[in-house]
Formats: C-alpha cells, structure tokens, sequence
C-alpha cells in the first residue's frame, strides 16, 4: 500500500492563521510547513515533498497567483488550495485557470479545509493503472 505524502505548506501572512492551520492539520497526522509568505515557501527545503500547497489570496510582497507562477516557473506543479476573504466567480475562474484544486472562502467554519487536504493527498497515494 502506498504512503501518503503527508507534508502540506501553507503560506499566510496572518500568523493566528497559519498556527490554526497547522493545528488542525496535525491533528489529522499531517505535517505541516508554515510561511508567512510566497518567498520562504519557495525557499522550504522540502518543497519538492509536498503534497499540497495552502495559499492566502492577497499577501504582502508576494500573491497567491504570483506565487503560483514562480512554481510553474520551476515546473512544480503540486495541487493548491486558495483560500480568501472574498470569494468572487471571478477569483474562482482565474484560480481554476491557474491549476487551483480547491478556492475556499474565510473564515472556514467546517472541515472542508481539512476533507479538501486529505482528500489531495489521498489521490496522490492511489496506484496509477
């Protein structure tokens, strides 16, 4: 049976965020890198062990979708999770566009966040025929 890759990253600029995302996380057995922003993810160690990427919509420095870019750049191209404060049909469009697998809206009140994470995970884990 394969292992599940069990590493998600998560880039927030909002600290409170990023320790309840971990959290969670972890309780579910996940381990988790956080980053305040898109340059420390990109500069993780481990980036390439990832199994899934979480993504703050509007960060400072640094956005999701300018983000996004820089891995394709690097032809890494692990699933993501956006999450934003204002869900638009716009935002999803150009989230869909950009390869994202899930757009959740804040504040994130239910286990969506974590069944979209295991759910990621759990298909990269799957034989492929």
């Amino acid at each position: 049976m394969p292992t599940l890759p069990r590493l998600v990253l998560i880039a927030h600029d909002d600290e409170a965020m990023r320790n309840a995302l971990q959290f969670v996380l972890r309780l579910e057995g996940v381990e988790v890198h956080t980053h305040d922003g898109g340059a420390e993810l990109l500069a993780d160690a481990e980036l390439a062990r990832a199994g899934c990427i979480i993504l703050n919509h509007r960060m400072p420095l640094m956005g999701a979708f300018e983000l996004l870019n820089c891995l394709r750049e690097r032809d890494i191209r692990l699933p993501v999770i956006l999450l934003s404060g204002d869900v638009t049909t716009d935002l999803r469009m150009r989230a869909k566009a950009a390869g994202v697998v899930l757009v959740l809206e804040k504040p994130i009140l239910d286990n969506t966040l974590v069944d979209g994470v295991m759910t990621i995970l759990s298909a990269q884990a799957e034989p492929t025929t």
